[in-house]
């Protein structure tokens, strides 16, 4: 099986399709040609509609074809997309993929990325040649609920260092910017793991573009998240990243790495050149009254810090109860 068409997202396909390409796959623009449909997708939604709208690729694919779906997608939505499929007469490959150096430059090369692979009656076989190519890592797992599963468990560990990291940094820098009286000379923020390592050095370096994006972070937390809901669970950290990572999306971010993250924590000035604009963030903090609230604090003479207790501004700002989402 040599034809492959992709449906998803363009980014991922413009970082692989040249090796893919040197592997010996071709790529056909029709699916109804194609012997390998290959997918990835950013939303469960954009997901959700590619397989099953009424023109979507199971209406369209040869009979023989084999799917192969890369998409983050929380164990609960990607079993029932697994099933349909298969039941369908299609056969499929759940291998999402699992981003090591999350903040590098060239993040989706080969030997930074993994997957996770599940299929059945021979599928995960005829699959093996493309995912050999596209990843340097392919454990194979019980399902496909399982695949993701092992993906997210990666995805909340290097997510706690990325952000950790980054706020360590930021507070590291705002301290001695305002507090001379410390004396800390060229005392440096030190890595507490590999992770962090990475991103205190893209941090430094204003490194903040990268085959990783902001906005495929975002579909690998969305997804977690809502398969914590299925559980009744609550992730605060998985939450407040996946905010953090929405406000940078909002103002023009996501296409960046997300080392970019610690611009969120600058003044406007950094921002401005990297090409972020704050005002964007109006539409989606915007209070009941149509207004930010910051421009209502503005107007009264004061700012954020004249609050006293830091859940009340939260609240107030960005609608936050108590820092989480209302489960």
């Amino acid at each position: 099986m040599t034809s492959f068409a992709f449906r998803g997202n363009d980014h991922l396909i413009e970082r692989i399709e040249e090796r893919l390409s040197q592997a010996g796959f071709t790529r056909v623009r029709e699916v109804e040609e194609a012997q390998i449909v290959l997918t990835f997708c950013t939303s469960l939604t954009q997901l959700e509609d590619l397989f099953f709208e009424d023109a979507g690729l199971l209406k369209k694919m040869s009979s023989d074809a084999l799917v192969i779906d890369l998409s983050p997608a929380s164990p609960n939505f990607a079993n029932e997309i697994h099933a349909v499929t298969t039941v369908s007469g299609f056969s499929m490959v759940a291998a999402p993929l699992s981003v090591k150096d999350k903040v590098s430059e060239h993040a989706l090369e080969r030997e930074n990325l993994r997957c996770f692979c599940f299929g059945e009656d021979g599928a995960p076989d005829a699959a093996r040649p493309l995912l050999d190519a596209l990843a340097a890592e392919i454990q194979t797992v019980e399902s496909a609920g399982a695949a993701q599963m092992a993906r997210a468990a990666i995805t909340v560990q290097d997510t706690a260092e990325i952000v950790s990291a980054i706020e360590s940094f930021a507070f590291f820098k705002a301290a001695r910017a305002s507090m001379s009286c410390l004396q800390t000379g060229d005392l440096e923020v030190e890595p507490c793991a590999l992770e962090s390592s990475r991103v205190l050095e893209a941090v430094r370096e204003k490194r903040f573009s990268g085959d990783y994006t902001v906005e495929m972070m975002m579909a690998e937390l969305s997804s977690i998240m809502m398969a914590a809901d299925d559980h009744e669970l609550i992730l605060p950290q998985v939450e407040s990243a996946f905010h953090l990572l929405e406000l940078l999306a909002v103002i023009g971010g996501a296409d960046m790495s997300p080392a970019a993250l610690i611009l969120v924590y600058g003044s406007d000035r950094e921002g401005d050149g990297f090409g972020l604009d704050w005002s964007r963030a109006d539409q989606l903090y915007a209070d009941e009254s149509g207004g930010m609230f910051q421009d209502r604090l503005e107007d009264d003479g004061f700012d954020d810090e004249d609050f006293e207790d830091e859940d009340d501004f939260l609240d107030e700002m960005f609608g936050i109860q108590g820092g989480y989402s209302s489960n």
